[in-house]
């Protein structure tokens, strides 16, 4: 599964690369990311209730007639909502493009692109439900496989066009997220659904009551991300580019690493904590200490030897070295929240764990606004450095708030206090990994690709040694798979 992932995300990376080469940070890419920001938070409305409600839903599931109807309806709801808002949106913009109303050609690409991108945002919801289905009966690798055909589908065009347009780009996408539902169809035969709307049935509203401060939540986290995807257009020409290339990069670390392993321990976390709160904490200080192990020497590395790997990956054709430090800086900058990212999550999946879809919302709410007020304020101070630099700090606190309340809600969670030694030592670790790598490069001296893979291997080999030394506990407990669920 972590092979299938690294992949996605290679593939993935590839097409950005040959996106880079071709355009640069041109206003195309401004236009691009724009529009796949707003149109992916439609569907972002929908795919964290499927992920937070629907999936503890399915591990509960009986066989019930009263049950399976809740199902259905669910979903069908889902999925009517998400196409009505499709459908909206699009006409919206259509009438703005015809209309009389003077726009810019950046405008016009953007608006363009949009129409395009949000037909694709039904595939997805599509795909999110039946990838559920899949990995609640442990199958983990077929929704992989479909992501991956779909990426490479993807990636086609501007791999192999002699002068690919950014509009070809987003036709492009939209069919590859069509075919990735079609496979998963396929792949569900034995999933027995139909378009049903009882909106009376007892089990589909207690549903809707979960999902409702998800979708909440969801509303205002999108309105934020567009708050600061817009402003950052808005600040400079390329800054909107130059953010997508940073978050791609980033974006690596937190699907093969985080997104993995949320992926594969929630429905593991959701048994444990329905059967034995015990052993749920233990899982949770676990999966939480593994994932920082992971992450943290990453953003380290980001740090040391970031401004290498971001040439490697674009710095060709219209990307320029200029763009290789921006884009460099953002994506440190960003990468610094990521420790936080992870224990926010988990501590959320806790709480969906829990039935509990109201904490969250409301923690995330307070965070969100918090994070557009500091962002109003200090921006015409500071300009883009904090509309990179605020989220990042946001995760951090965000973070660590969760976690005190959710000891509040369940007891102490950690009396031993493992997940603040572990991460000490996990920092501990990685800087002193971090202090090698840095010189050894001044020693060398030189800026080339091989010194980046050469320094990459190092970082791994200390970093291991390192790991192997002073925690051990942890390799173990992974050896034997963590605790038991009963």
């Amino acid at each position: 599964m972590t092979l299938l992932t690294i992949s996605i995300q290679f593939v993935g990376l590839v097409k950005n690369i040959f996106i880079a080469k071709g355009f640069g940070v041109s206003t195309e890419v401004d236009a691009y990311n724009l529009a796949n920001t707003y149109t992916v938070s439609i569907t972002n409305l929908a795919i964290p209730a499927i992920t937070m409600v629907l999936i503890p839903f399915l591990t509960r599931r009986t066989n019930e007639l009263v049950i399976q109807s809740a199902l259905n309806t669910y979903i069908s709801t889902l999925l009517l909502s998400i196409s009505l808002l499709v459908l909206f949106g699009a006409g919206g913009t259509l009438f703005l493009l015809r209309s009389d109303v003077p726009l810019s050609e950046t405008m016009q690409r953007t608006l363009l692109i949009i129409m395009i991108l949000s037909i694709a945002q039904i595939f997805r919801v599509l795909t999110a439900i039946l990838t559920a289905f899949l990995q609640v009966g442990n199958d983990f690798v077929t929704p992989k496989v479909a992501i991956l055909c779909s990426t490479i589908f993807s990636a086609t065009y501007v791999v192999m066009a002699s002068e690919p347009s950014i509009i070809g780009v987003s036709v492009f996408l939209t069919a590859s997220f069509l075919l990735e539902s079609i496979f998963l169809i396929i792949k569900n035969k034995g999933v027995s659904f139909r378009f049903q709307l009882q909106w009376k049935n007892t089990a589909f509203r207690k549903l809707m009551r979960q999902t409702g401060p998800v979708v909440f939540n969801s509303i205002v986290f999108q309105i934020s991300l567009i708050f600061s995807i817009t402003l950052a257009g808005f600040l400079g020409q390329g800054y909107a580019a130059t953010l997508g290339y940073a978050n791609q990069i980033v974006s690596i670390i937190q699907a093969v690493i985080i997104i993995n392993i949320l992926t594969l321990v929630y429905p593991t976390m959701s048994r444990a904590f329905n059967k034995q709160i015990k052993a749920g904490k233990q899982l949770f200080i676990n999966y939480v200490t593994v994932a920082n192990m992971l992450v943290i020497p990453l953003v380290v590395g980001i740090i040391i030897v970031g401004d290498l790997l971001t040439a490697l990956l674009f710095q060709r054709g219209a990307f320029t070295a200029a763009d290789t430090a921006q884009v460099t800086f953002f994506m440190t900058i960003i990468s610094i929240g990521l420790p936080g990212l992870v224990l926010r999550d988990f501590v959320y999946r806790v709480y969906f764990c829990l039935e509990d879809t109201r904490t969250p919302s409301r923690i995330s709410l307070v965070t969100i606004g918090v994070n557009m007020i500091l962002l109003l304020v200090l921006t015409p101070f500071f300009g883009i450095y904090v509309v990179i630099l605020i989220p990042s700090v946001m995760n951090i606190v965000s973070g660590l708030v969760v976690y005190r309340l959710l000891e509040k809600r369940v007891g102490k969670i950690d009396p031993k206090h493992t997940l603040v030694k572990q991460h000490i030592i996990t920092l501990v670790n990685a800087v002193v990994m971090g202090i090698v790598l840095y010189f050894l490069r001044m020693q060398w001296r030189v800026e080339s690709s091989a010194t980046f893979f050469v320094l990459v291997v190092v970082g791994i080999v200390v970093y291991g040694l390192l790991v192997c030394i002073t925690q051990r506990s942890i390799l173990r407990q992974l050896k034997n798979k963590g605790v038991s669920e009963s």
